[in-house]
C-alpha cells in the first residue's frame, strides 16, 4: 500500500511547472446544436471523452493503492463479494436506504450499511491532498484538513476523506496534463485537489443513477430564462467544487460501461428528471483508458448516469468490474479523523485565498 501523500504545495508547485500535453485521441464529442438537434435536444454538449496514453508506471503506481480484496474473483458470488467488502475498513462508509425505499420492515432499520449489500450503488473512496497535516484537536483526536465534496442526500457521519495517496495525485496530473486542450481557466491552474475512487460491479448490477452533481431544475429553467444563478446547488448545500471547472473521470476495469447524458424534452423543459430522454448520440462507452471530460455547462442542462449494457450484464462474468477515479477541484476544508475512520470531525473557518483559488 501507499506510503507518501500529496499535499496542497504539490498542487500549487504546479502552477510554476513546465508543462508538456502527453498524446490523445477524441473518441467523443462535443456535440453540436445542429447534431443534438436532430434527437430531440435544444443544447449542445460540450463535453469529450479521449484516449489518453497514461504512463505504466503511474497507472500501476495508481492501482497498487487499491486493496486486491476489493476486486472481483472468477468463482465470487454476489454475496460472498458483499461479505468481502463489508469487512473494509479502506471503503467509505456509506448507509442507504433499507431496500431502497427506508422501509424498516417490523424489526428492521431505515438504513443499512452499502459496503455489506448486494446494492447496485457504486462504492467510493474520497481522497484530498493534504491542506493541514494531521495534529490533535481541542477534544484530542487526530484531525488532518483536507478537501471536503459535498453530495447531495449524504448523511454527515457518511461523508468520508482520506490524505491522497501520491501515487494517486499523479495519475491525477497525468489526466490533468491530458485534458488541458478541453479545459476552462478555472482547471489549467493546478492539478485537481480531490478523488474519488468509484467502483461498479457486474455482480451487483451496479449503476449510477439519473443525476447533476451541482444543479436543479430550478436553476436550469432560471438558466434558459436568462437569470442562471452561478453556483446554484441541491437543497442550498456548500458548493464544495471549484465554480466553472471540469470534472476529469478516468477508467480502468474489466467491463465497459456506458455513461448517458439524458435531458428534458424541448415542449417540458421542467419537467422532472424521471422523464429525460436517452439517446444513442449522448451514450459514451467508458472502457481501458477513457477519460470524460465533463463540463460544468453540461452539468447544468443534462443529467448523467452509468450503468452496465445488458450484454455485458449477461455475459454473467463474475469478474467484470469498472473502477472510476473522479478528479475534482474543490474549495471547501474540512476537519476529517485519521484513518481508518476517515470521517468528517467538524467545519474550520474559511480558507484562506490561496487555498479556495486552487
Amino acid at each position: 500500500m501507499c506510503s507518501s501523500f500529496a499535499s496542497l504545495a504539490d498542487v500549487l508547485e504546479w502552477r510554476e511547472r513546465q508543462r508538456v500535453i502527453p498524446e490523445h485521441e477524441r473518441i467523443w464529442g462535443p456535440v453540436s446544436e445542429v447534431e443534438a438537434a436532430k434527437v430531440g435536444c435544444i443544447r449542445a454538449a460540450a463535453s469529450v471523452v479521449i484516449m489518453c496514453a497514461i504512463a505504466p508506471s503511474v497507472l500501476n503506481g495508481a492501482m497498487q493503492c487499491i486493496p486486491v480484496e476489493l476486486l472481483p474473483r472468477a468463482d465470487d458470488t454476489a454475496e460472498e463479494l458483499a461479505a468481502r467488502l463489508g469487512e473494509s475498513t479502506f471503503l467509505d462508509n456509506a448507509h442507504v436506504l433499507n431496500g431502497g425505499n427506508g422501509k424498516r420492515g417490523r424489526f428492521g432499520q431505515k438504513r443499512r450499511r452499502l459496503n455489506e449489500t448486494c446494492y447496485p450503488a457504486p462504492r467510493r473512496k474520497s481522497w484530498s491532498v493534504v491542506v493541514h497535516p494531521e495534529e490533535p484537536d481541542e477534544d484530542g483526536d487526530a484531525v488532518l484538513r483536507l478537501f471536503n465534496y459535498s453530495a447531495y442526500g449524504r448523511l454527515a457521519e457518511d461523508v468520508r476523506s482520506a490524505a491522497m495517496p501520491t501515487p494517486i495525485f499523479e495519475l491525477g496530473v497525468q489526466v490533468w496534463l491530458a485534458a488541458m486542450p478541453y479545459l476552462s481557466i478555472q482547471s489549467r491552474r493546478n492539478p485537481p485537489t480531490h478523488c474519488q475512487m468509484l467502483l461498479y460491479y457486474v455482480l451487483f448490477a451496479s449503476a449510477m443513477g439519473r443525476h447533476r452533481d451541482n444543479y436543479t431544475v430550478r436553476h436550469l429553467k432560471a438558466l434558459l430564462d436568462g437569470a442562471g444563478a452561478i453556483g446554484s446547488t441541491h437543497a442550498n448545500m456548500e458548493n464544495s467544487q471549484r465554480i466553472g471547472s471540469e470534472v476529469l473521470l478516468y477508467t480502468e476495469g474489466t467491463a465497459p460501461m456506458d455513461f448517458i447524458l439524458s435531458f428534458p424534452g424541448a415542449d417540458h423543459l421542467d419537467a422532472g428528471i424521471a422523464s429525460y430522454m436517452k439517446r444513442s448520440m449522448f451514450t459514451i462507452r467508458l472502457g481501458h483508458g477513457t477519460l470524460m471530460v465533463f463540463k460544468d455547462v453540461d452539468d447544468q442542462f443534462f443529467c448523467h448516469e452509468a450503468e452496465f449494457e445488458e450484454c455485458v450484464l449477461g455475459a454473467a462474468e463474475a469478474a467484470g468490474y469498472r473502477m472510476c477515479f473522479v478528479f475534482r477541484w474543490c474549495t471547501s476544508v474540512k476537519n476529517f479523523r485519521a484513518p481508518p475512520d476517515c470521517s468528517f470531525k467538524s467545519s474550520v473557518q474559511p480558507p484562506e485565498v490561496s487555498v479556495v483559488d486552487v
